[in-house]
């Protein structure tokens, strides 16, 4: 199971397994449809504002402004709800939890399924620059890399692409992975560097720290000054 917001027709809607719920532009639910899910129709909306202590939000689902709720306050709902349908989502929730802390890459594979064409791109991105940054630190590894090595190889990449070290950029964009807050643009930039690093060290039989490194640098700043190249005369 898995959820996203469609924007093929109108109005918008989420998409969670067979059910779907009307959602703003900017992703707040249709609390009328929120109420039919969770088993609370002979509620009213101000009466669970209320008793659940969340806010009173209005958005425009197509008809003018409507009581809406957001997603993380639906699922505070559908875990505080002891009705037959509150019950439901706690085990589709459950399913979910174990299939994630399994490992379930199908799980993963739906979600992308069903995203923006952008956000599949990213992944495609972020998926490609792990597997490279994987495929270099192993093929470090035996070439005699130890220690802080491993650290300085991010540290020579993130300066190449982005010009500043991973915690400034975990602290500017807002993230706890370096990776998750770079577009798919700097994942490709540094898969490719982490590529063409981990071929030059194994084609060279580069050994020890101080070889890696100095490869990875030459590597590193190549493609800085192509990119640079192209940026300009694109500009």
């Amino acid at each position: 199971m898995c959820y996203n917001i469609c924007m093929k027709n109108a109005p918008l809607t989420l998409t969670f397994g067979s059910v779907q719920l009307p959602v703003s532009a900017d992703g707040l639910l249709h609390a009328e449809s929120v109420q039919r899910q969770l088993g609370l129709p002979h509620l009213s909306w101000d009466a669970v504002l209320i008793e659940h202590a969340l806010p009173e939000t209005y958005r425009d689902f197509g008809g003018g402004l409507e009581a809406a709720i957001s997603v993380a306050d639906f699922a505070l709902l559908a875990f505080a709800l002891e009705t037959p349908e509150a019950r439901r989502w706690q085990k589709r929730a459950r399913e979910l939890l174990v299939r994630t802390l399994q490992g379930d890459v199908k799980l993963a594979a739906h979600i992308a399924d069903r995203a923006a064409p952008e956000s599949r791109r990213w992944l495609a991105a972020r998926l490609e620059s792990t597997g490279a940054r994987r495929e270099l630190l192993s093929t470090v590894a035996r070439h005699g890399g130890v220690g802080t090595v491993y650290g300085q190889l991010g540290s020579i990449s993130n300066r190449a692409v982005l010009g500043k070290n991973s915690a400034a950029v975990r602290q500017e964009r807002g993230v706890k992975s370096t990776r998750d807050g770079l577009t798919s643009e700097e994942l490709l930039r540094l898969a490719y560097i982490d590529t063409v690093t981990a071929r030059a060290i194994q084609e060279g039989a580069a050994q020890g720290n101080a070889a890696i490194l100095r490869l990875h640098e030459q590597v590193a700043r190549r493609e800085r000054q192509s990119w640079e190249g192209f940026a300009a005369r694109a500009g």
